[in-house]
């Protein structure tokens, strides 16, 4: 159910082509939002824009590269408004590999796009955000635990829970909440890169969740939408968990 929570309002969200990011789009769309997002692969962004005609923006962008969130700030602000919501989503792990088979690049591969990228992506649009906007930033589970063979993927996403704390403190006195998501398991691309694509996998992990079952991406956006309206207004510095209470109970 959507109630326009976020019409006539400018929300960007990076990595918006596919899986929750793409969840999330769709959903700001839903709510009346003007939506600038961003996807790598090409045949991702052609889709994207044939689904969405004009009703959102879609640059192919890197957010793990400087040069493409100045990119996408420079989009922006071509709008001629500033932003009321943003949405830092774009994530990514690689095999499991334990802390002691971790080489330089594997490590950077990883941190440069769930932190780094955060980091920067929230700097480079702080300037733009309008008083009382919203940041919302895509955490995980895996920040909270100790997962064999994922360390870097955890750290960084332990870290960007901690960076949401740091931006409400210093952008509340603007009226600013940042606040950060963290899903558990999630019928995505990447969860089936996790299972291996083996149904007997998904089924085991839906066992350690107690609802019994994998989330699904609308699931995650819903928590994102509420962290970016109004309906949060006295909602900063928390980390909203959607797993279905697998890492709560």
């Amino acid at each position: 159910m959507t109630r326009g929570l976020l019409t006539g309002q400018v929300a960007v969200v990076t990595a918006g082509t596919s899986g929750i990011g793409r969840a999330i789009v769709e959903r700001f769309l839903a709510e009346g939002a003007d939506v600038v997002t961003t996807g790598l692969t090409a045949a991702r962004i052609a889709e994207a824009r044939e689904a969405w005609g004009t009703r959102a923006r879609v640059l192919q962008a890197d957010a793990s590269s400087l040069d493409g969130l100045d990119e996408l700030a420079a989009e922006v602000r071509t709008m001629g408004r500033g932003v009321d919501a943003l949405v830092a989503n774009a994530g990514r792990d690689i095999s499991s590999t334990p802390i002691a088979d971790t080489d330089a690049a594997a490590f950077d591969y990883v941190s440069d796009l769930n932190f780094r990228g955060t980091f920067f992506t929230a700097q480079r649009f702080a300037p733009l955000l309008n008083d009382h906007a919203r940041i919302v930033l895509v955490s995980s589970i895996a920040g909270a635990n100790g997962g064999p063979g994922h360390a870097v993927y955890n750290a960084t996403k332990a870290a960007v829970r901690s960076l949401a704390r740091t931006l409400t403190a210093e952008l509340g006195e603007r009226g600013i909440r940042a606040n950060a998501v963290s899903p558990g398991p999630t019928a995505t691309a990447g969860f089936d890169q996790f299972t291996g694509g083996s149904e007997a996998v998904a089924a085991a992990v839906a066992q350690m969740v107690p609802l019994r079952r994998i989330g699904r991406p609308e699931e995650v956006a819903a928590a994102v939408a509420f962290l970016a309206s109004a309906e949060s207004s006295f909602v900063a510095g928390v980390d909203l968990v959607v797993d279905g209470g697998m890492s709560q109970v």
